[in-house]
C-alpha cells in the first residue's frame, strides 16, 4: 500500500517534443532512508531527460517508478564495523493511472556504509542514467508514450471537450497539453487549443481584474498597489478585458506617483504580448501551470 511518495518535477523551459514522464517514488516494502530516496529520485530524473523527455508529474499518468530490494546485508569486519548492501533495482515505466506496466528493467547495485544510510546512498549512487540498458529502456517507454495517444486520440478529445462543457477550462488544456507534439494526434489538438485558450483567460482576466479592482478600491495605498500590481501582473494580454486592465493598472500608477509614495518599490509590470510564442505554447503553459497545483493519484499495484 503506498503510504507516502516523493514526486519530482522539472519546471526547465525546455521543449522535448511535448513528453512528459513523471518520476515518481512510492515508499518501498524496504524502509529505504530519506536521503537515499531523495537521490534515487535524482537518479530517475536524469534517466528520463538523458533520452529528451521532459519530467514532469504535472497530472502526467506516464511514470517511471522503482521497486528496491536487499538481496543481502552484512556486517564488514573493519574498525569501525561498517555495512555492506546488496541491492536489487528493478525500475518500471507505464500508465499510472491505469496501471498499466510498459516495461521494465532490473540492475543490482552494492554498497557499504559506516551505517545502513550511507550504505543505501552507496549503492544507490553507483546507478548510471546513461547506462544503455537503462536508456534504451526509457526509449522504449517512450514509444509507447506515443504509441497510447496515437490510439487513444478520440478519448483524450472527447475528455477534453466534457472539461470545457463543464466551463473547466484550465483542466480542459492540461489535457490537451499532454499529448505529445511527436503524435499523430497533435494535429487534431491544435484545432481544439485556441478556442478553449481565449475562453480560460477570459474567465481567469475577469476574475483577476475584479479581485484587484476591490483591493484597490478598499485601500489606495501602497500596500494595496503592491497587492493588486501582482495579480495584474499575471493576467495574459489576449484576454478580451486587458483594455479594463491597463486602465486600472495605469490609475494605480498615476495614484502612487501623485501621493508621492515611497519611490521605486511599485514595480509590477503588465505581460506583454509575445508575438513569437504562439497560442498553443501559451494553452499549455497554462495545462502545465494547472497541473502542477494537482496531486496525482497513480495505481502501481500488481506492478511489482
Amino acid at each position: 500500500m503506498l503510504i507516502s511518495s516523493i514526486t519530482l518535477v522539472a519546471q526547465d523551459d525546455i521543449n522535448y517534443d511535448g513528453i512528459f514522464i513523471g518520476a515518481y517514488v512510492p515508499l518501498q516494502i524496504e524502509s529505504i532512508p530519506q536521503s537515499a530516496k531523495k537521490m534515487l529520485g535524482n537518479k530517475l530524473t536524469q534517466m528520463i531527460t538523458n533520452k529528451g523527455i521532459g519530467d514532469n508529474s504535472f497530472n502526467s499518468r506516464f511514470i517511471i517508478t522503482p521497486n528496491v530490494m536487499v538481496l543481502s546485508k552484512d556486517i564488514v569486519a573493519s574498525a569501525p564495523p561498517k555495512i555492506a548492501l546488496n541491492l536489487e533495482v528493478t525500475f518500471y515505466i507505464g500508465d499510472g493511472i491505469e496501471s498499466t506496466v510498459f516495461g521494465s528493467e532490473t540492475i543490482n547495485v552494492k554498497g557499504v556504509g559506516t551505517n545502513e544510510n550511507k550504505a543505501y546512498i552507496a549503492a544507490i549512487r553507483q546507478i548510471k542514467p546513461r547506462n544503455p540498458i537503462l536508456q534504451d529502456f526509457v526509449k522504449k517507454g517512450k514509444e509507447r508514450v506515443i504509441e497510447y495517444y496515437n490510439a487513444n486520440c478520440n478519448l483524450v478529445l472527447k475528455k477534453a471537450d466534457a472539461l470545457s462543457a463543464q466551463n473547466k477550462y484550465n483542466e480542459a488544456l492540461a489535457t490537451l497539453a499532454s499529448v505529445p507534439q511527436v503524435s499523430t494526434c497533435f494535429d487534431k489538438v491544435k484545432n481544439k487549443i485556441n478556442p478553449i485558450y481565449i475562453k480560460a483567460i477570459n474567465i481567469s482576466c475577469k476574475r483577476k481584474l475584479n479581485e484587484a479592482s476591490s483591493i484597490w478600491a478598499a485601500n489606495q495605498d501602497l500596500n494595496a498597489a503592491n497587492e493588486a500590481g501582482a495579480i495584474l501582473a499575471t493576467i495574459e494580454p489576449q484576454a478580451t478585458c486587458f483594455e479594463d486592465v491597463k486602465t486600472l493598472y495605469q490609475n494605480i500608477a498615476e495614484r502612487i506617483k501623485a501621493k508621492e509614495l515611497i519611490e521605486g518599490k511599485w514595480q509590477y509590470k503588465l505581460i506583454e504580448l509575445d508575438v513569437e510564442k504562439s497560442r498553443i505554447q501559451a494553452a499549455r503553459d497554462i495545462g502545465v501551470a494547472y497541473g502542477l497545483n494537482q496531486k496525482p493519484t497513480y495505481n502501481i499495484r500488481g506492478w511489482y
